[in-house]
């Protein structure tokens, strides 16, 4: 039984504590696994970047970010070293945004933890609850759309 204090939280403040909560793993993963400079902000790059490599505005686009504050995302990623700009085969005067050995790592750790969350949902809430939970979500956002794996 939750008290009344618990039962006045909004439900978007719980959607955002929820979030946040598994950020905050995510980024200790991270940082156990040596990558101690990736912050909650770069997923939206490495949620939205493919293994090829993909646009700054398509990454904008994915994120629902403005461009300048894309910008500013990707430039600090490329100094530490997770990114790099290459010509666009299909278009020489447009830049593409390709992971480096240490992007591809921290997909690679993101895709797993991923995963283990979800594990680890599915056996704390139950089948039944877990399945309620994700139609809950979608529910609510209906429109999201799967972004591609690297």
């Amino acid at each position: 039984m939750r008290t009344e204090k618990q039962r006045a939280v909004s439900t978007q403040s719980l959607l955002l504590a929820a979030y946040q909560a598994t950020a905050r793993e995510l980024v200790a993963a991270l940082e156990r696994a040596g990558h101690v400079d990736i912050r909650t902000k770069h997923g939206a790059v490495f949620a939205n970047i493919e293994g090829t490599g993909t646009r700054a505005t398509v990454i904008a686009q994915r994120a629902k970010l403005s461009k300048p504050a894309m910008g500013e995302v990707i430039d600090e990623l490329e100094r530490l070293g997770y990114l790099t700009r290459e010509p666009d085969p299909q278009d020489r005067r447009a830049k593409l945004l390709v992971p480096t050995k240490r992007g591809r790592e921290v997909i690679r750790l993101v895709v797993a933890f991923t995963a283990s969350l979800e594990q680890r949902l599915q056996k704390e809430l139950g089948a039944k609850r877990y399945a309620d939970l994700r139609e809950a979500l979608f529910a609510i956002a209906p429109d999201t759309q799967v972004q591609p794996r690297v």
